[in-house]
């Protein structure tokens, strides 16, 4: 759990500090700058959310390494208060609170309801997992193996989707890129039809 945390962290000051969004569905040059924006808020929204609650609920695991950036440690701030309250069940639906509040700052269309866009989010636990098990030499089969025991809900962590995602962590001959593959998985989904990313689900 200690290296677990350390991976959590570092990830955290990756997101808080480069912002960068290197996705295959960006939209076109002249929106491109509001993606950017968005993503980088609902990921970091997504990061907090689950170091948090990861942590049990330790304030300090997230706080600190925000590097006093006043925005972030605001947006902490507040998704602390609403995880204590019990109104958030898993950070894929901070994420999708965030994205969807900047999108309607920035007039930049989603394209999906909230219930997908958190679904989306939730689903690149996948991702952070399956890297983690691979950057600690697990191989594929009990990486697998591993992240479906941890990941019980079938819904929300289809088998065959577990199996695919593991084909993109494992198949690069160097350890891929955490962030990328997060929001691609994220994004490929919320591009998805409603009924095709429910479909996705069974």
């Amino acid at each position: 759990m200690a290296c677990l945390r350390a991976v959590l962290l570092m990830w955290a000051i990756a997101v808080a500090a480069t912002a960068q969004a290197q996705t295959a569905s960006q939209p076109s040059n002249a929106s491109r700058e509001s993606f950017r924006i968005c993503d980088a808020k609902a990921f970091l929204a997504l990061n907090i959310a689950r170091n948090y609650m990861m942590t049990g609920r330790d304030r300090q695991a997230v706080i600190p390494h925000l590097k006093s950036d006043a925005a972030a440690e605001a947006m902490a701030e507040a998704i602390f208060r609403r995880i204590d309250a019990n109104e958030i069940r898993h950070p894929g639906e901070i994420a999708a609170d965030a994205l969807l509040e900047c999108a309607a700052q920035q007039k930049m269309p989603v394209g999906a309801p909230r219930q997908q866009v958190a679904l989306c989010f939730t689903r690149t636990d996948i991702v952070f997992f399956l890297h983690f098990e691979r950057s600690n030499h697990v191989v594929r089969q009990n990486a697998v193996s591993k992240v479906q025991v941890r990941l019980t809900s079938r819904e929300l962590y289809p088998p065959a989707l577990i199996s695919t995602i593991a084909e993109a962590v494992y198949a690069p001959p160097e350890l891929p890129d955490l962030r990328q593959l997060m929001g691609s998985v994220a994004w490929t989904c919320i591009n998805r039809p409603a009924s095709a990313a429910s479909a996705a689900s069974r």
